[in-house]
Parts: C-alpha cells; sequence; structure tokens
C-alpha cells in the first residue's frame, strides 16, 4: 500500500493541489529566478500537511527553468553537488494567484492523494508520496534531507496536456528534510530530475 499521486486535467479549487498556473506566494516573497536571471517556471503546488500528521499552514511550491519545446532544463535539474536549478518554496499560501513566469505552462490541473492497495517496492515508478524509494539511476542523497515525493513525468503530462514531456519519461524527486516541511525555509530541500 502506498500514498500514490494522482494527476488531472480538472481545474482545482481553493485547497487543491495542482500542476502548472501559478503560485499564491506572499506579496513580499520574491519570484524564484534562474541563474540567468530569468523567472523561473511554477511547476506544482501542495500543502506542506501532505508531508506531515500535523496541520500546517504551509505550502511547497516548485519551480524549474523550462522554455516551451526545448528540452534544455532537463539536465538543469540533475543534481550537481548536491543542488539542481529548480527553486523549492514553503509559505503561507496567499488569496492572489502570481505568474511571473511569461506563462510557459499552460493552464493547471489538480492533483489528489489516493491510497494504492497494491504492494509498493524499489521498482515502483509511480508518482506517490514517501513510501519506498525507487531511483532510475543511482539513489540521490541530501544531507539532513530525504525523498518526500516522487513525479513520473507520463503522470503530470495528465494535468498539464499543453505542455506535455516536462519532465520527459523521466522521475522527478522532491527531497526535504522534516525542518522545511515545519517552515524553515533554510533547511535541506531540493527538486531533481533522473531520465532513464
Amino acid at each position: 500500500m502506498f500514498k500514490e499521486l494522482v494527476f488531472s486535467a480538472d481545474i482545482p479549487l481553493e485547497n487543491d493541489a495542482y500542476a502548472g498556473g501559478g503560485a499564491c506566494l506572499p506579496e513580499d516573497m520574491p519570484w524564484p529566478r534562474s541563474e540567468s536571471g530569468g523567472p523561473l517556471v511554477h511547476l506544482m503546488a501542495f500543502p506542506a500537511s501532505w508531508l506531515s500528521d500535523a496541520s500546517s499552514p504551509y505550502w511547497i511550491s516548485v519551480f524549474i527553468p523550462y522554455e516551451a519545446g526545448n528540452v534544455s532544463h532537463f539536465s538543469k535539474l540533475r543534481m550537481e553537488n548536491g543542488s539542481s536549478q529548480a527553486a523549492v518554496l514553503i509559505y503561507e499560501k496567499h488569496t492572489v494567484i502570481r505568474n511571473e513566469s511569461d506563462g510557459e505552462i499552460v493552464g493547471c490541473g489538480k492533483i489528489i492523494i489516493s491510497e494504492n492497495g497494491e504492494d509498493d517496492d524499489d521498482e515502483n515508478l509511480a508518482s506517490k508520496v514517501d513510501g519506498i524509494d525507487a531511483w532510475l539511476q543511482r539513489p540521490l542523497e541530501l544531507p539532513g534531507g530525504r525523498r518526500r515525493i516522487s513525479i513520473y513525468g507520463g503522470d503530470l503530462d495528465m494535468s498539464i496536456p499543453k505542455n506535455k514531456g516536462v519532465l520527459s519519461d523521466g522521475m522527478g524527486y522532491l527531497l526535504l528534510s522534516d525542518e522545511f516541511v515545519a517552515g524553515n525555509s533554510a533547511a535541506a530541500h531540493g527538486f531533481f530530475l533522473q531520465l532513464g
């Protein structure tokens, strides 16, 4: 049994997790930027309560360097020296959606957690929260952090059908520390892509 992430093109409601679109960042939080200074693209947002038994006011968003029709971002999402060019932010969700990334991902779709009754193992490449690590390549290690979410690229495509292939047929891995989930934005965190 494992917690599977189910992606759909359904329009997310106010408290639903979602892929694509903008982010409800507080007004005083800068939009994350790439190494070259351009705005990163919002990939997904979900409540931190997904990762904790305690209720939490925080949301977590992943931002990536992405340009529609270009695959150069794949190499920018590889783990090198413990980091990639993605950004992961934790914040108290604001009421206004911001999108400062020039709309590279069109639309947004809903993400839910579903209890999957099948056995979980190290070959289970389903999109999931926690469970058993299943790496496409070598295991990823982040001091103080661990893999909390895995996203299969084909699943992500279901929520953003006009931008298929953002993660190719690879796996996106979100590694976080418990301190980050509790609201410490400086604690261990990172988003990485592995291609088969």
